[in-house]
């Protein structure tokens, strides 16, 4: 087959740590498929300048076409929503223009951004092929739930009308959110197939190897608690220092947070908590093995309706990568953790149940806590890995 796939935010192995769509992308490719992957310059990485509006390189078997655009950083800003514009046109301008690129017979449009549906339905007419949204995060109800934008925003009512154009005109839907399907339900009348596709990882990407780094704060005579990731307003570390806050007297209940981020320098300054450390971002092959070292690690989620269809973050597949046990925060639908037997979900409004959860589970045997994380790594290894998720993408795609 040949496979085309869009993504604005996707990354290479050129730009740092790959992302789904480049390890889909390179496993397709390793089971025979022509696999062409378009991003963009401007996904929130580092990558060296060029003139005209595209590059091609080849990458691990994968065609990869990256776009021109203005290096952009994280969160939302005009600038972000300008690159989604240079990222379509380019793209238009790629594909409209003479080329040696061989028609599709599946496109696969990743969001967001949710321009590229529109992309996409044009080339869908113009191959007559068939289009497949892959729906990574649903817009525009997360920013609106958040509280970033109320209904009435034009930019929220732009968004919507192109959401429902994407999702009439799509063949067929992947998604690794595991009740996306009920969703889409909800927004449209006629049938469809759908596919959740869950985050996974690519076995030449990830070290779980032992490491010294950070080795001196996981004291072995500490209920050491870990969070990795990104410090910003929708990672809720407020709710980690509260939590830690109420079990101050509990001297060998240690909690690290590990990551930077808009808010670090912010929580760091209120801190007066001596049980609480914060430290430096690691470097992706870095994580596992250093989450490796905790002997629980923790994840607050916000208390949001568009959680009941599910989230699939990559959070959860270093946590379980690492066979440490979770406790995960969290309202919504629950998948991945409760069906590998290696976590705790409790409810996200309740600091009190997540503190004296914490105390509980600081006061259990060892192996028994040692055993529950050993099956999230079994588990991921199992059912997670690019190469399995790949064959189930690409069985799907050959029935649409």
């Amino acid at each position: 087959m040949n496979i085309w796939y869009i993504s604005k935010y996707a990354i290479t192995t050129k730009e740092g740590f790959p992302s789904r769509q480049f390890m889909l992308s390179k496993q397709m490719a390793k089971k025979g498929h022509d696999v062409s992957l378009f991003y963009s310059r401007s996904n929130g990485k580092k990558a060296a300048s060029f003139w005209g509006c595209s590059r091609r390189q080849r990458l691990e078997g994968v065609n990869c076409y990256q776009l021109n655009g203005p290096l952009i950083s994280y969160g939302l800003s005009m600038k972000r929503i300008l690159s989604w514009i240079i990222f379509e046109w380019n793209l238009f301008v790629l594909l409209l223009l003479p080329n040696k690129l061989k028609g599709p017979d599946y496109i696969i449009v990743s969001s967001l951004s949710l321009l590229t549906f529109v992309i996409g339905i044009w080339l869908k007419r113009k191959y007559k092929t068939k289009l497949i949204l892959e729906i990574r995060d649903i817009w525009p109800a997360t920013i609106v739930e958040s509280g970033r934008f109320t209904e009435n925003n034009i930019f929220v009512k732009i968004l919507k009308k192109v959401e429902l154009l994407g999702y009439d005109n799509a063949d067929a839907f992947i998604s690794p959110l595991p009740k996306f399907d009920l969703y889409l339900r909800s927004q449209i009348s006629k049938p469809f197939s759908f596919k959740c596709i869950t985050q996974g990882y690519d076995e030449d990407f990830v070290t779980l190897v032992k490491t010294g780094l950070y080795e001196e704060y996981f004291s072995r005579d500490c209920f050491n608690i870990c969070y990795s990731g990104t410090i910003g307003r929708l990672n809720y570390i407020e709710v980690i220092l509260d939590v830690a806050e109420r079990l101050k007297e509990y001297s060998k209940i240690k909690f690290l947070i590990i990551g930077d981020g808009p808010l670090k320098k912010q929580f760091i300054a209120s801190n007066t908590n001596k049980n609480v450390v914060f430290l430096d971002s690691i470097p992706k092959k870095e994580v596992i093995p250093v989450l490796a070292k905790a002997d629980l690690l923790i994840n607050i989620w916000g208390d949001l309706k568009i959680y009941q269809y599910g989230v699939s973050p990559n959070k959860w597949i270093d946590y379980l990568l690492s066979g440490v046990p979770c406790l995960v925060a969290y309202n919504g639908y629950r998948s991945m953790l409760n069906e590998a037997g290696c976590g705790f979900f409790v409810d996200t409004n309740n600091r009190d149940l997540i503190a004296s959860k914490i105390l509980e589970l600081s006061k259990m045997d060892t192996s028994f806590l040692k055993e529950m994380g050993e099956r999230g790594k079994v588990y991921a290894e199992k059912h997670l890995n690019y190469m399995e998720l790949a064959g189930e993408l690409l069985k799907f795609v050959e029935t649409v």
